[in-house]
């Protein structure tokens, strides 16, 4: 069987690839949303996803890597991450023979995540049932949270320093001659400086 790994490039979702390459021999089809919005950080997180995915193929056991875009540039709203997060996995799934299981790395720390936790997978059953009614996909799919109860500073310490320093945080880079820094004031940021 195979767990769907998805992956922003940032710090926690790489602590659970690297977790689940080290820990598990399961299959891994490992999936990257490219979420454009008002914020700006869709370039900045694919970057940090292409650097972090050559890093983890040159050293760890092989994983298939995909990736898919929203672009929600338009709105003036910012989408809810978690719930394009839950339809996306389910149409990556469904896309993947075998495919029992997702992994996210949300951690115990972050802002109403048991309900958070629960909409997701909410959404993703109610659009996975339509797959079932069409006798596609596996009759149950597990959700995995393998770096739940783990710190930013344990995420950080778990991984080697290099590889920390591959990935990206920020919810609204600020864009200097072409590339892309941190702002050192969104919640992304301020929970990364305390590592």
């Amino acid at each position: 069987m195979t767990t769907l790994v998805m992956f922003s490039g940032g710090l926690d979702s790489t602590a659970m690839l690297v977790k689940l390459l080290s820990h598990t021999e399961e299959e891994l089809r490992v999936h990257h949303i490219r979420m454009a919005n008002r914020e700006e950080r869709a370039e900045a997180e694919q970057a940090a996803v292409e650097r972090i995915v050559a890093w983890c193929a040159s050293r760890y056991r092989p994983f298939r890597y995909s990736e898919s875009a929203l672009d929600f540039r338009e709105l003036e709203a910012i989408p809810i991450d978690y719930v394009c997060i839950a339809f996306v996995a389910c149409q990556v799934a469904i896309d993947t023979p075998g495919c029992d299981r997702v992994a996210v790395a949300a951690l115990a720390c972050d802002t109403d995540i048991e309900n958070r936790s629960a909409r997701q997978r909410r959404v993703f059953e109610t659009l996975y049932e339509c797959y079932r009614a069409r006798k596609l996909g596996e009759p149950r799919v597990e959700w995995l949270y393998p770096v739940y109860h783990a710190s930013k500073r344990e995420l950080a310490d778990s991984l080697p320093a290099d590889l920390v320093a591959l990935t990206w945080s920020c919810r609204r880079p600020v864009r200097e001659a072409g590339q892309s820094r941190a702002c050192g004031v969104c919640k992304a940021c301020l929970a990364r400086a305390g590592i």
